[in-house]
Formats: structure tokens, sequence, C-alpha cells
């Protein structure tokens, strides 16, 4: 006697899917009649996608301005209880402590782009 053949695992969860090629599934988990219309756009207007873009790029660089400033900000807070020494004040505490952690970032995005290579 011979075995009848089995599918594999794979093979039946293939069979159980749709007729839909295997680039292009949908994978949303919306009712049957919204996924019918097709006419849905992921923008409503065609400059929406700029301000997308736009909106990333400024958070983003936005918490690296975070990151870079907060810093230097509070410890010139805590220094500027203590007492500044002679000449120096907050803004040119900031901007010292602002331009350190600048040329810090820099250098290590240097040795980085350096050392990607290897």
């Amino acid at each position: 006697m011979t075995r009848p053949e089995r599918k594999s695992t794979l093979e039946t969860i293939r069979d159980r899917r749709g007729d839909t090629d295997a680039l292009f599934r949908d994978l949303t988990d919306g009712t049957e009649s919204r996924r019918s219309g097709g006419e849905g756009k992921a923008y409503t207007s065609q400059l929406a996608w700029l301000f997308g873009i736009l909106a990333s790029v400024a958070a983003i660089f936005g918490a690296v301005l975070l990151v870079l400033a907060v810093p230097p900000v509070l410890d010139c807070r805590n220094r500027a209880e203590q007492g500044f020494f002679v000449g120096q004040t907050y803004g040119g505490c900031v901007a010292g402590g602002f331009s350190v952690r600048w040329n810090l970032l820099e250098q290590r995005v240097k040795m980085a782009l350096r050392g990607s290579g290897r």
C-alpha cells in the first residue's frame, strides 16, 4: 500500500490564502467592504507627503538639538548658583558647553564613517 501524498504546512497555508500575488498581499485588518473600494489614497493632497517628510526631519533635528543643548544648560544653571568666574556669563557657558558636545558628536560620526568600510 502506498500512502497518500500529504501537503506541507506551507502549501496548506498558501492554498487557504486568497488569489493574491505574493508581492502585493493586503495586510490590513479592515472590513471587506473597505478593502474592496480601492479608491483610498494614503495622502489627501499632493503636498501632504512633503509635509510628512519635513515633519519627520524636524522631529529628528529637534531630538538631536535637545540631546546636545539640555545638559550644558542644566550644568550652567548649577554653576550660576555657585557663581561664575570673572568675565564668564550664562550665555557664554551654555555656548561653550554646546560647542564641546557638538564637536564630540562630530568626531564620533567621523570615526564611525571612517571605520564603516572595514
